[in-house]
Parts: structure tokens; sequence; C-alpha cells
């Protein structure tokens, strides 16, 4: 492995630590689109205006979504400015084809969760056509299990690690990103994913274990209530932080060496006005 490659996780923590604005305006908008889609779901839709506002309401809420994330994707690309205004401004056109790229990623989500309903009939299938001198030591359940690890590999990392740089690169690239070559490159680094595996541990699995914590002892209803708050919102906090690192390490291991030695290397001197020449 080459010393640039070796920078990459340094390079993609330093990207996330300069960026403390955008972290925060990810800490802010993403709180203020769980709170209008809390609302929305709340919105009656017993006449034709408030259906109309139910509607309007939705569309705005799905485009802020995918217009911050993909503005976050054209933030951290290597060669960027590194400022979050205008990568703003260019991912407004590519909003559309970033819809699309969203509309792909979640149906297969969707239909890897209805295999979940199956596991059982999967995994007797799967071991009715095993040998008959291996099904003997087989046992049905180990089978059922190993098929619902296999539905949840596929759900939490194989999936998103094969179809989160394409969205990346529909991102900076519009709907040419589909077919991006620099989609496949995270796929043959095994940093990129050992460090999917600790982003999805920071920002998946500890909030999931902050959020279902119970207390040992008994407690007053007051103590509880803010325990929930703080727990709640320290997981929310790892979240967007893993979710922003994930995104630096996603362009970083999709633009490849190259991009990478551009970060690497010191910026020129200008010239001292003794070595200018003077007709």
């Amino acid at each position: 492995m080459t010393p640039r490659m070796q920078s990459f996780e340094r390079e993609t923590l330093r990207a996330v630590i300069h960026s403390k604005r955008v972290w925060l305006i990810h800490v802010i908008t993403n709180a203020l689109l769980m709170v209008a889609f809390f609302y929305w779901l709340r919105i009656a839709e017993e006449s034709g205006v408030q259906f109309a506002l139910s509607v309007v309401s939705g569309l705005l809420i799905i485009f802020v979504t995918l217009w911050l994330y993909c503005a976050t994707f054209d933030y951290f690309r290597v060669q960027g400015e590194m400022r979050f205004k205008r990568s703003l401004l260019r991912s407004l056109a590519r909003v559309p084809a970033f819809l699309v790229w969203a509309l792909i990623f979640g149906f297969v989500l969707w239909l890897i969760g209805q295999l979940w309903g199956y596991d059982e009939q999967i995994g007797g299938w799967l071991r009715h056509i095993l040998p008959r001198v291996i099904r003997r030591s087989v046992a049905p359940r180990s089978v059922i299990s190993g098929v619902a690890w296999l539905l949840w590999f596929l759900s939490f990392f194989l999936w998103p690690i094969s179809f989160l740089p394409v969205g990346a690169q529909v991102a900076i690239g519009n709907s040419s990103g589909f077919l991006s070559a620099n989609a496949l490159r995270p796929l043959r680094s095994i940093r990129f994913w050992i460090l999917y595996f600790i982003c999805f541990m920071m920002g998946a699995y500890v909030p999931f274990l902050l959020a279902w914590m119970t207390p040992k002892k008994a407690s007053s209803l007051n103590a509880e209530t803010w325990s929930m708050v703080v727990r709640l919102g320290v997981g929310y906090l790892l979240l967007v932080t893993a979710w922003l690192v994930l995104c630096a390490a996603i362009m970083r291991a999709s633009d490849g060496e190259a991009t990478i030695a551009i970060e690497s290397e010191p910026k020129s001197l200008p010239a001292s006005p003794a070595s200018v020449s003077i007709p």
C-alpha cells in the first residue's frame, strides 16, 4: 500500500474536523426535518386545502433532505473549495438525479426487507438442497440463523457500501454519475470497509444501545426523562458525526490516490519580488 493511500483515514478525519459549520448545519437541519416530518404525519386530510398542504409540505421535506445530502457529498469532494454555499448552488440542479438514486436505493432495501419474512422458508429450502451427508450434520435452525445474518449483512453493509458511492458520484456528476467508474473504487479498498464498519458502529449500533438502555436502579420520572433526553441527544450527535465521516470517506475512496495526493501536496509559495525579472 502506498503512503498516499495510507493517509486515507487521516485526510478523511481532517476534512470532517475542518467542517464544523457543516456539522452544525446537519445537526440543526436534520433535527428540523424530523420535527417537520412528525407534524406532517399529523396533518389531517379532511379538506382540499389540508390535502394540498400535506402534498406541498411533504414534497418540500423531501426536496430539502435530498438537497442537503447531495450538497454534502459535493462539499467533501477532494478538489472542492470546501464551501458549503457553493456546494448548495451546484447541487440544486442535481437533486432530480439524486432523487432517482434515492428511489433505487430505498427500493432495493425494501426488497431485501421483504425477505426477512421468509427467512425460515429460505433456510429450509437451502438445507433441503444440501447433499444428504452434509444435511444430517446441519440443524435447520442453524441454516435459518445463517440466512438471517446474510440478510442483515446485505441490508446494512453490502448494499450501502455498493450503492452509496454511486449516490456520491450522482451528487457531483448528475445523471452521468450512475455510470462512473469511480463508484467501484471503494469496493476494492479494505480500508474503506473497515472505516464503514467503524462509522456503522458509532452512528447506528451505539445510538441503538443508548436509545434502548434501561436504568438498573429505580429513579424518579424526572430523572428518567432527563436520562432519555441525554441518551437520545448523544446518539443523535454520534449519528450525524458518523454520517459526515462516511461522506468524506466515500469521496476520498472514490477519487483514488491521485486526488488524495492533491490534498497532501504543499501549496507552492508565491515568487519573491527579487526573483521577478524586470524588463
